[in-house]
């Protein structure tokens, strides 16, 4: 198998140029090895790929009469089949890995890195107070009645990506209570999550900072 490829971006020329050169007739397998390591010139390697085979089809059949070129033979059928099945599985495969990253984020709670001190300047950062931000981190506000602006102001202050943030307040609300600490007959009261507005005027915060956050 050729050498381990530089992971620097390339020029898409430098690519197809250490294509042609790992096999005289390229297969799926190296177009996959290939795609991975390249896969902002994935298009321009299946197409490559291709054309390598065709010019190869088409040397073993010199002695035989000229076909239309405008046809597509059974051959190269073939060959495109195999090149976009390999390109498509590998995109399929980083779709999963995208999928399982943003569930990965969704389990975090962006919050849990904040000590006390943390805390209370991300309350001062947004503008809010320690209420308003529990109500954040317990996901008790309603995401759907969040603004984008808020949800992007509050990732720019915790400095995480504002996709992952919404993941997370899109999840369930915690308990007060854990079931260990309750006794047999007890249940937990799941409350209704409060809506963005309600939680913001009755949060104890001054008419001005009420103004700035529903104005986000």
């Amino acid at each position: 198998m050729t050498n381990t490829l530089s992971r620097s971006p390339a020029e898409v020329r430098e690519v197809l140029y250490e294509f042609s050169l790992a096999k005289e007739v390229p297969d799926a397998e190296l177009l996959d090895e290939f795609v991975r390591r390249y896969p902002e010139h994935a298009d321009s390697l299946t197409d490559f790929a291709v054309a390598l085979v065709v010019d190869s089809l088409r040397r073993e059949k010199a002695d035989e009469p000229a076909i239309d070129a405008t046809a597509v033979s059974p051959a190269v059928s073939r060959a495109m089949s195999t090149f976009q099945n390999a390109l498509y599985a590998n995109r399929a495969t980083q779709e999963a890995k995208a999928v399982q990253r943003t569930a990965m984020v969704s389990l975090v709670n962006p919050f849990d890195a904040l000590d006390r001190q943390a805390f209370r300047k991300l309350a001062k950062d947004l503008n809010a107070n320690a209420v308003f931000v529990c109500k954040l981190r317990d996901r008790q506000i309603d995401p759907k009645t969040m603004t984008k602006g808020f949800v992007e102001f509050v990732a720019e202050k915790l400095r995480v990506i504002a996709d992952g943030l919404a993941t997370f307040f899109a999840g369930d609300g915690q308990a007060t209570l854990q079931p260990q600490f309750l006794k047999a007959d007890e249940k937990v009261e799941v409350k209704t999550k409060q809506s963005f507005e309600e939680a913001v005027r009755s949060s104890e915060l001054s008419d001005e900072q009420q103004r700035f956050l529903l104005g986000l």
